[in-house]
């Protein structure tokens, strides 16, 4: 019996070392955001054409993309500066540059900053992308809504994958919109 017990005990000892999955890494939201695991999102040119820009945010499917000139963060372009802001007001797309489009001077974190910031910043401004940025200047990357709900989700794994199921509800047959 107590071989038994030992034998479990080894093989849960060895699963344990062996867990690199994100559901046993357990992090805060005051750790900082470095130690996230973030989604490329591309950077482009100041004075590159909206339509090449949306060309980009399809392409590589992300909601915002980083404005730099000179090595320097100056503006990011999202979908919703692209409704809010251009498509409303008939631009010829191809000729029009993202420049007097896009989030000029966006609200920005370092990467020892903790991911508690990022949620802060995104409540209070209404925004769901925020530019990384170096002690240096250099663009390091770019934290979204997306890259912290995946945060809460490994934080959280155990209690999510072993909520019950709802028989009544039904699950979507594709991604919802918005």
């Amino acid at each position: 019996m107590t071989e038994n017990f030992d034998d479990e005990l080894a093989r849960m000892d060895e699963l344990e070392e062996q867990a690199d999955s994100a559901l046993f890494e357990a992090l805060s939201l005051d750790d900082p955001i470095k130690g996230l695991t973030l989604r490329h999102h591309p950077t482009v040119q100041s004075g590159s054409t909206l339509q090449s820009v949306i060309d980009i945010l399809r392409n590589e499917k992300v909601g915002c993309v980083m404005v730099e000139k000179d090595n320097q963060i100056i503006g990011v372009m999202t979908e919703r500066d692209f409704l809010l802001r251009a498509i409303a007001k008939g631009l010829d797309m191809t000729a029009v540059t993202i420049d007097d489009y896009m989030t000029k001077n966006p609200e920005i974190l370092h990467p020892d900053d903790p991911i508690s910031y990022a949620l802060n910043k995104m409540h209070v401004f209404g925004i769901r992308h925020i530019p990384i940025i170096e002690e240096s200047g250099a663009i390091r990357g770019l934290i979204s809504v997306k890259d912290i709900i995946a945060h809460i989700g490994n934080y959280f794994g155990e209690e999510i994958v072993n909520l019950p199921p709802e028989p009544t509800r039904k699950a979507l047959d594709r991604p919802e919109g918005g």
